[in-house]
């Protein structure tokens, strides 16, 4: 039995009633998903072009407008965003470039990658990180990324404060006007905060995201970006003007990764899935979370490096299908690239100059759509090694090593080979029609025992691009945003070699 809405939305300034509305402000599209929460079913989903650039109402009115032409959720056709009232309305948003966080750390295999971790996990593009003893010359670079916020990390709880109140120092003179988390020694803290309040500096503090050597404890600082985002970065990537009509609650990463994690633990009243890994696959980046301890079990294992997040996102930005098809190509190699091509396509007579060529006219025309069946195999092939590679990036390796002992295995990162459920979610797993062929390659394909991916997992698709929307209403709903989530991922049938 789904309770009825309850107080939760409040607490967002939300008005309550059956009728939710997901939005998400993205820097392509504005899509907005209509959920009845009485029941927990998904009523209609629709998207307009964004329209960022001038006053994103005009892209939400559109998107809204229709929504109700094709779904008709509203007593009348919406005339502007009166509409909205009394409904149960939050948004995510990723227009504008997202979240520019550059992380500042001491060494960059510990409070650096912590610090990276976090700012992953709240949603944001890391646009630089900087180890040890800022230098002038890294300030400047530091101030040419253009950031909306820096996460200043160093030193263990008690450990090295040299570091961390160097950096604040050169922050505090630096012509830097944004926010600046501070997240790192607890002995410093004060001193840090003290030297950034002179220099006019607006400081947030947030829990050590390294306490102890080998430990994380990143959510503080998540939250405290989750924060920042909604008060202030909203209003730098011009969302101000939906002030009192749609609170923007999440940065899109992050709403994505809490709908990754509710459908993997799950509620007190229903089971998850248990450990997931997902991967979304756009035009400029591929993204890949994981919600599971992925730690490794057997005889003879020694791990080296940090311990890895439960919740961890990756970003890939040298990986989209469009903006970076090139790169593909360059990452596989012309020859290898045809030849896996020729494989899975083995019908299709296209020659390694043709899958050339049109690999560089999407690359130059990020727009263009397959206008050929070819064309989408070519897209399909695309998708398959971003997949592959950023899962792969993604995950642990382990290696082999001959002791005075005997045999062991060396295990670095996190240990995904037991995770059971692959989801894929973005456009391409919408519009093409190749999406095991796609899909398969992140979840079965190992390329050897060392790399640490999911063997022979269940794959799921994303049908609706609802995870964002499982997010938003993951704190809300979260019963509620559990049984959307299960019901609108969609299996996956992988063919076998004998079919």
């Amino acid at each position: 039995m789904f309770r009825q809405p309850n107080s939760a939305f409040a607490a967002f300034g939300v008005t309550l009633n059956s009728l939710a509305l997901l939005i998400d402000f993205g820097s392509t599209f504005t899509k907005v998903v209509a959920v009845d929460l009485s029941n927990a079913q998904v009523v209609g989903r629709s998207q307009a072009p964004s329209t960022v650039l001038t006053d994103v109402r005009e892209g939400l009115l559109q998107a809204l407008t229709s929504l109700h032409e094709r779904h008709a959720p509203f007593d009348h056709s919406p005339r502007d965003l009166s509409i909205l009232e009394n409904k149960a309305a939050l948004a995510s948003s990723s227009a504008a470039g997202g979240l520019r966080i550059v992380v500042v750390g001491n060494v960059p295999g510990l409070t650096v990658e912590a610090a990276n971790q976090a700012a992953l996990g709240a949603g944001a593009k890391v646009v630089g990180s900087t180890a040890f003893k800022l230098s002038e010359i890294a300030l400047q670079g530091i101030e040419s990324a253009r950031p909306d916020m820096i996460l200043l990390t160093g030193g263990t709880d008690g450990g090295d404060a040299a570091t961390i109140l160097h950096n604040a120092r050169m922050l505090a003179r630096s012509r830097l006007v944004v926010p600046i988390v501070v997240a790192g020694n607890r002995a410093a803290v004060g001193e840090v905060c003290e030297l950034l309040e002179r220099g006019g500096k607006e400081i947030r503090r947030a829990g050590n995201v390294m306490p102890k050597t080998g430990t994380l404890a990143v959510e503080a600082a998540r939250e405290e970006i989750r924060k920042l985002f909604m008060e202030r970065i909203t209003q730098a990537k011009g969302l101000d003007a939906l002030v009192g009509i749609v609170p923007v609650v999440l940065p899109t990463p992050m709403a994505v990764l809490e709908g990754v994690r509710l459908g993997a633990d799950g509620t007190g009243n229903e089971e998850g899935w248990g450990d997931l890994l997902v991967v979304d696959v756009g035009g400029a980046t591929t993204d890949v979370h994981s919600i599971g301890y992925g730690q490794p079990s057997g005889p003879q294992i020694v791990e080296r490096g940090l311990p890895e997040p439960y919740a961890k996102r990756t970003v890939e930005g040298d990986l989209g299908i469009r903006f970076n098809a090139g790169t593909l190509l360059e990452r596989v190699g012309l020859e290898k690239f045809a030849g896996e091509f020729r494989a899975g396509f083995p019908h299709l007579q296209v020659s390694p100059a043709e899958l050339a060529c049109y690999i560089e006219q999407i690359s130059q025309d990020t727009t263009r759509v397959p206008l050929e069946d070819w064309h989408g195999a070519v897209d399909a092939q695309l998708a398959r090694v971003a997949v592959d590679l950023a899962v792969e990036r993604h995950v642990g390796k382990k290696e082999r090593i001959v002791a005075r002992e005997g045999e062991a295995w060396v295990y670095y990162g996190k240990d995904l080979s037991e995770t059971r459920t692959v989801i894929g979610t973005g456009g391409v797993f919408l519009y093409n029609g190749h999406v095991p062929y796609i899909l398969s390659s992140g979840g079965g394909g190992d390329r050897g025992y060392e790399v640490l991916r999911p063997k022979n997992p269940t794959l799921f698709v994303d049908a609706s691009y609802l995870l964002y929307a499982v997010g938003l209403l993951a704190r809300s709903d979260p019963e509620v945003a559990l049984r959307i989530f299960k019901s609108n991922m969609k299996a996956v049938e992988v063919p076998r070699s004998d079919d």
